[in-house]
């Protein structure tokens, strides 16, 4: 799993440029996260665990104004640790970036935190291992913490097969007319590009186990059974 998101990081041209054009969506998502933020905590100091936590360029920025006292955050990929050391700089509090998978950085300490964070990784893992996941979240939290999730999900009903089909489908007829030529370093996102993500070639949607989005129903059932409050 470490080759697969180094992999992917070492493309980083690619993937900012995914960021740039916001193809998945990540401005309106962290708009939202940053209003939910500052109505949870204003100035009130907080703890944060972030696990899966890429180059943290979008969550740095929702953090911005908030009075967070110490960040912890997690990723397999060397590279996106480093871009993420750089985005979070800004951050007033002590910042640590450690290299684990998001159940590595659950079990790692006995260490609390007010919030619990983590976007589009949770559907690597196995039903199993997201079982794990919840258990241990849950176990990391402070009283009255936060566990905030990000994923993708498959509708009522559908399948996986179904759904990796329909996504890929997606992604390649969209992928080369939204992203238009940039200047050097910067490229174009060409019909490659896309299917290596469909191929697993640069870390993305894989036919194996990789790549496991559950449907709605099933992430409910898990964390009321591990003790969540879902809101």
């Amino acid at each position: 799993m470490k080759s697969v998101a180094n992999n992917f990081f070492d493309e980083w041209s690619v993937y900012d440029q995914v960021l740039d054009h916001n193809y998945m969506h990540h401005d309106n998502i962290y708009r939202d996260v940053q209003s939910f933020l500052a109505d949870r905590y204003a100035t009130q100091p907080f703890t944060l665990l972030d696990l899966g936590c890429g180059s943290a360029r979008h969550l740095a920025r929702a953090l911005q104004g908030r009075s967070i006292s110490r960040y912890v955050g997690y990723d397999l990929s060397d590279v996106a640790l480093a871009h993420a050391k750089q985005n979070l700089a800004p951050l007033s509090c002590p910042v640590e970036l450690r290299l684990g998978d998001l159940l590595e950085g659950l079990r790692a300490s006995r260490e609390k935190f007010d919030a619990v964070f983590t976007s589009f990784a949770l559907h690597h893992l196995a039903t199993a291992e997201k079982e794990m996941f919840f258990q241990s979240a849950y176990e990391r939290l402070r009283k009255h913490g936060i566990l905030l999730l990000i994923d993708t999900m498959r509708e009522e009903g559908g399948d996986r097969p179904i759904y990796l089909d329909r996504y890929c489908a997606w992604l390649r007829s969209n992928c080369e007319s939204r992203f238009p030529l940039r200047p050097y370093p910067r490229q174009r996102l060409s019909g490659n590009h896309c299917n290596a993500q469909c191929d697993g070639s640069s870390g993305g949607i894989r036919p194996g186990d990789g790549n496991i989005p559950n449907r709605l129903a099933p992430h409910l059932v898990l964390r009321s059974e591990t003790g969540w409050l879902i809101r």
